[in-house]
C-alpha cells in the first residue's frame, strides 16, 4: 500500500520553472517570499514557454512580500499541460491524485 501511494505523487522543486503537469489532478503548491507589489499565483498554459494563464492567486499583490509563506492545495484538472508559480522568492510543487494508477 505504501509504495503504491508513493508512486502516485510526484516531487518538483522549482516550481517558477514550468512542469509538465500530465497524469496528475491535485497539486500542493509551497511558496515563499516575494515582491511586495507581484502577486503570488499558479499558472497554466499549453506549452513551457508560452503566454501563461491564471489558475489561482496564492497571495494578492496588497499582501505580497518578503515573509509572504503560502501553502495550497489545488485541483488542476482542468489546468493545461503545463504549470508554474510565479512572483514567488522559492517555491515548490507536490503533485498527486495521479490519473493514472501506476500499479
Amino acid at each position: 500500500m505504501r509504495s503504491k501511494i508513493l508512486n502516485q505523487i510526484k516531487y518538483q522543486k522549482n516550481a517558477g520553472t514550468a512542469f509538465d503537469r500530465t497524469g496528475f489532478n491535485t497539486v500542493i503548491a509551497i511558496a515563499i517570499g516575494g515582491s511586495s507589489s507581484t502577486a503570488i499565483k499558479l499558472v497554466t498554459c499549453d506549452t513551457s514557454d508560452g503566454e501563461f494563464e491564471d489558475v489561482v492567486t496564492l497571495v494578492a499583490s496588497a499582501d505580497a512580500g518578503s515573509n509572504s509563506d503560502v501553502g495550497v492545495a489545488v485541483d488542476i484538472s482542468g489546468c493545461k499541460k503545463y504549470i508554474k508559480i510565479t512572483g514567488a522568492t522559492k517555491a515548490s510543487f507536490v503533485l498527486g491524485d495521479a490519473i493514472k494508477d501506476p500499479n
